[in-house]
């Protein structure tokens, strides 16, 4: 019997699970490329060793108490996943914030090499 490799959607669930659900900067070693590319909302380019994603992580939960993304609508094709999310981002204050965004991600050999971020919008999909 063989087993079936995970579909694209299926890794980036499994990313957004970990990494903001649960809170678990070592499934990066399973799920993301060393390095990735992460294109930014301003139009730049970044490189992204393992550990640098990490800490780009760890910096955003510094920031908030909890974190829940949902994915509102997800497309995929043989190598690349978007991801229409809201997000309720929780504060140490306990105030919540709602976002929404699209984020792309290409994923080759069963790993997240890219993702496009545009700038999140207030609020969530109306």
């Amino acid at each position: 019997m063989t087993i079936a490799e995970p579909t694209p959607a299926e890794i980036v669930d499994r990313y957004t699970e970990e990494l903001y659900h649960h809170r678990n900067l070592d499934a990066l070693d399973d799920l993301m490329a060393d390095p990735m590319v992460r294109h930014e909302p301003d139009g730049s380019r970044v490189t992204l060793t393992l550990e640098e994603a990490k800490i780009r992580v760890a910096s955003f939960h510094e920031q908030f108490r909890s974190m829940r993304f949902t994915n509102r609508k997800v497309v995929q094709d043989k190598d690349s996943v978007v991801t229409a999310y809201e997000a309720d981002l929780v504060d140490h204050g306990g105030d919540v914030v709602t976002i929404c965004g699209i984020e792309i991600f290409t994923i080759r050999d069963g790993r997240i090499t890219e993702v496009w971020n545009p700038p999140a919008g207030d609020g969530p999909w109306g």
